[in-house]
């Protein structure tokens, strides 16, 4: 089994409970990992045999760009199900930072992470 992990992709998004943070774009910091299985028989030097770390990172952006949820919970959920079904991988885990909102806190960061 084969573990990817892909750190702090900085994705425009819609996401929040207040009518600004729902018409204002705020960039979220998004990590995320997934594990996936290689037929021992298969050629670990040829693409075709793996999953495509660029399409999936793609597809996971489209996701967040377009979603319009209120809370970083139900994205995260809702992304793991999309993620999943389409590329069978498994073991998701995201985690979003929402850095603007910390900054009112005094905080670094405040993210949420399945």
């Amino acid at each position: 089994m084969f573990t990817v992990e892909i750190k702090n992709i900085s994705i425009p998004a819609n996401i929040g409970v207040t009518s600004r943070e729902k018409t204002r774009k705020q960039i979220l910091k998004v990590s995320f990992t997934f594990s996936y299985i290689v037929n021992k028989k298969k050629n670990l030097d040829k693409i075709s045999n793996l999953k495509d770390y660029s399409k999936i990172t793609k597809y996971l952006k489209q996701i967040i760009v377009e979603s319009r949820f209120n809370t970083l919970e139900k994205l995260i959920d809702y992304t793991v199900i999309k993620l999943e079904k389409k590329f069978k991988i498994k073991n998701i885990k995201i985690k979003i930072n929402k850095a603007a909102v910390a900054k009112k806190y005094g905080s670094e960061s405040l993210s949420v992470s399945n």
